[in-house]
């Protein structure tokens, strides 16, 4: 690995006064780890010691240190000079530092009856119980803060006092700014939060049948998708000459040649990759893991990544931030469609869909038109049911002329 900063034991010496002296080491290590420049690096360490400075004069214990008391001492060092971008950042660094040293607790519980407090719960349940992927999760749980806070905007949370009236009034108001696949997610999520308190007995009615359906006729439209030409020239688009190039041409090249899914993409891990056999472990929705055979174009770009793009640090993802922190994507499906959308306007492809979702249809279109059957598209798709894959038949427009009726008074 390559070391960018390296603070000696002398050079911190100087750093270990108040409460986070004695970890001012394992913070240094740390920031080291994830691959900062030695200006950038003592930045925050300096930061971190200022933080340990306030703390003493405010006679704050380490056990006491919270999100809370980060953000107080940012306000007021704000107020006196100017504020760096970073600032925030290295607090959550070092908060986090320290407790996987178990320096201090995790975080501060809420207050029991908050809307937070109700988050966490319906969280826990859904990991725990229902079993939802974590990328699951993060789509139900601001639906969920929306309705509590419609709701309960003003007032102390009375679940007992929820009627039918309040779920209707919630779903129309929602949905009337947003799309038709945002307001089905909406409606999921508010059908399955009030199954959750009836579950726990915090209502005494089912409340869900009072979830207005949302509508949506399944294959009611056509897949979006982009041309083979198209495609090769988002691909082209990359300059491979520099290392985040090689890193979005790979993740591009995974999407257009297997038809991943944006967060299996992102959620690749280094182990995932078997060179002997020339396969990648994927894992999909449901907890469901796969093995795909590694294309000789992918292997050789995920190769060309690996050697010359990849940053050197310790994470085990395959696709790494290009700036420090060197970690995997912090919001792995959005910054792997923000690639797509990138790549389609280096290219000038105008396309009303600019999501990774369009290399995957993509794909299938063109399996489509050089003969594949549904059931072969279904299995490259890794699709539970050929229902699924039925959306597909209406691509080929050659097959669906045969079957299409004469127009009445039109050419024979």
């Amino acid at each position: 690995m390559i070391v960018r900063f390296d603070p000696k034991p002398e050079e911190l010496r100087d750093f270990h006064v108040g409460p986070l002296g004695p970890h001012i080491g394992s913070f240094a290590a740390l920031i080291s780890q994830q691959g900062y420049s030695r200006d950038k690096g003592w930045h925050k360490v300096k930061l971190v010691a200022d933080l340990s400075h306030w703390l003493q004069r405010k006679q704050v214990k380490l056990k006491q240190l919270n999100k809370a008391r980060t953000d107080a001492f940012l306000r007021g060092r704000w107020s006196r000079m100017s504020k760096q971008s970073g600032d925030q950042l290295t607090m959550s660094q070092l908060l986090e530092c320290l407790r996987q040293s178990r320096a201090i607790c995790g975080d501060t519980p809420v207050r029991r009856g908050s809307i937070d407090a109700m988050a966490q719960d319906y969280c826990t349940f859904l990991l725990q119980e229902r079993a939802l992927a974590p990328t699951s999760v993060q789509q139900y749980l601001p639906v969920i803060r929306r309705f509590l806070f419609h709701r309960f905007a003003n007032s102390q949370i009375r679940l007992k006092n929820l009627c039918a009236k309040d779920v209707t009034d919630f779903v129309l108001h929602d949905s009337s700014h947003r799309g038709r696949r945002s307001a089905q997610l909406m409606a999921t999520a508010v059908r399955s939060f009030l199954h959750f308190l009836l579950q726990r007995g915090q209502i005494a009615k089912n409340l869900a049948a009072a979830v207005p359906a949302v509508a949506g006729w399944r294959l009611s439209e056509l897949p979006r998708f982009l041309e083979a030409e198209q495609v090769e020239r988002v691909l082209r688009s990359c300059d491979r000459r520099r290392k985040v190039g090689k890193r979005d041409y790979a993740i591009l090249l995974l999407l257009a040649r297997l038809g991943l899914r944006a967060g299996e993409v992102a959620n690749l891990n280094l182990e995932d990759i078997e060179w002997r056999t020339g396969e990648l472990i994927i894992h999909g929705k449901g907890a469901r893991v796969d093995k795909l055979p590694l294309l000789q174009d992918v292997g050789q770009a995920l190769v060309d990544y690996l050697r010359k793009g990849r940053p050197d640090c310790s994470c085990r993802r395959v696709f790494i931030q290009s700036r420090p922190p060197f970690v995997g994507f912090p919001h792995p499906p959005n910054t792997v469609c923000s690639i797509v959308r990138s790549a389609l306007a280096r290219a000038q492809i105008e396309s009303r869909h600019h999501g990774a979702h369009v290399f995957r249809h993509s794909l299938a279109t063109r399996m489509l038109g050089n003969g594949a059957s549904l059931v072969q598209i279904g299995q490259v798709l890794r699709h539970q049911g050929v229902q699924t894959t039925e959306i597909y038949a209406k691509v080929d427009l050659t097959a669906l002329q045969r079957l299409a009726l004469p127009w009445p008074g039109g050419v024979p």
